[in-house]
């Protein structure tokens, strides 16, 4: 009979998320990981084939953690205004996913571990796009190009130009960021209403 597993695979991704409350470590390394979480290497090999597999299902677990109250957002009333000002709030509220999903740009994962992994990383935002592609429609009436763009820069850039040196350094994202989130993109999606 098999012994039974002492520690989740989601145990050790927290070890390594947790980790990254350390501003000098961008991506936690299999040392750290199990002295974090207190086993023997064996055990992180048991579970993932490598470090590049752990920390891409660390990153893949943290993008989707995100998406659920970025995509709650984007459903609610004045959808892309409530997806602009909950990134600050949900990177504030959760440092360290914050960090583990500036790990690594999706393109780089493509080739990481088993199919299914590399699938999961491939479509990892379809949903989020998904219901982004509606809230601009709801909002604006069309969803061409131009639309999608100026949504893209109220909804992402605008936001997470703001708060990335923040998670970058593992300092906490001040208060006043949503203030000006609320403005700058609100601004945004005036000016194109207006103008559409």
């Amino acid at each position: 009979m098999a012994r039974p597993r002492l520690f989740t695979d989601e145990q050790m991704l927290d070890a390594a998320r947790d980790l990254l409350a350390d501003p000098a470590i961008t991506r936690p390394t299999v040392t750290a990981i199990t002295r974090a979480a207190g086993v023997h290497a064996g055990s992180i090999y048991v579970r993932f084939a490598s470090r590049d597999e752990l920390l891409a299902r660390l990153w893949l677990r943290s993008i989707r953690r995100f998406h659920e109250g970025f995509i709650t957002a984007l459903t609610g009333p004045a959808p892309l205004l409530a997806a602009a000002t909950f990134l600050p709030r949900y990177c504030r509220a959760h440092p360290t996913e914050a960090r583990a999903m500036k790990m690594f740009h999706r393109d780089e994962l493509l080739e990481v571990g088993a199919e299914d992994l590399r699938a999961a990383i491939a479509g990892v935002n379809d949903g989020m796009n998904a219901a982004l592609l509606t809230a601009v429609v709801t909002e604006f009436g069309v969803a061409d190009d131009r639309s999608l763009a100026i949504a893209g820069a109220a909804v992402k850039a605008i936001p997470y130009g703001l708060v990335r040196d923040y998670i970058a350094r593992a300092a906490p994202i001040p208060d006043w960021i949503d203030d000006v989130v609320a403005t700058a993109s609100g601004a945004v999606l005036d000016q194109f209403r207006a103008r559409s």
